[in-house]
């Protein structure tokens, strides 16, 4: 099994830039730990910030910890306070917007799809074959 980091110290850990340029994240779980088919990382949102309106092929579950704001899933808007929980299913437009005066803190988990997985590894094994 790959090495990895069992305890991280995410206080010490730097913030890397987001989606956007409001939004920064601090990786939590990567695909990259253990081959995983998840990801899971800490999100903030700077006050009045925003992300652009966007959809992925897999589903994401968000919940937010402190701040408040508004997501939209396929245009519908609903607000967000710390303890809510939103579910993106995958294809499912969605952007988030800061409407507090405080950062808006979120845990993002993306789950991603083992098959679309395995397509990407079978397509790199055939292009190192013909190499």
């Amino acid at each position: 099994m790959a090495e990895y980091a069992q305890i991280l110290q995410l206080a010490d850990a730097p913030w890397e830039k987001g989606i956007s340029p409001t939004i920064w994240q601090k990786p939590m779980w990567t695909r990259a730990d253990s081959n995983s088919h998840a990801q899971v990382m800490l999100v903030k949102m700077a006050p009045g910030g925003t992300s652009p309106a966007h959809r992925h092929p897999h589903p994401q579950l968000f919940y937010v910890i402190s701040g408040t704001g508004v997501v939209r899933l396929d245009g519908v808007e609903h607000t967000l306070k710390p303890g809510s929980v939103v579910r993106v299913l995958n294809g499912e437009l969605h952007d988030f917007v800061n409407t507090g005066s405080e950062e808006l803190v979120m845990i993002e988990l993306q789950i991603f799809d083992i098959k679309i997985d395995l397509k990407k590894v079978l397509e790199q094994a055939k292009k190192e074959a013909r190499c």
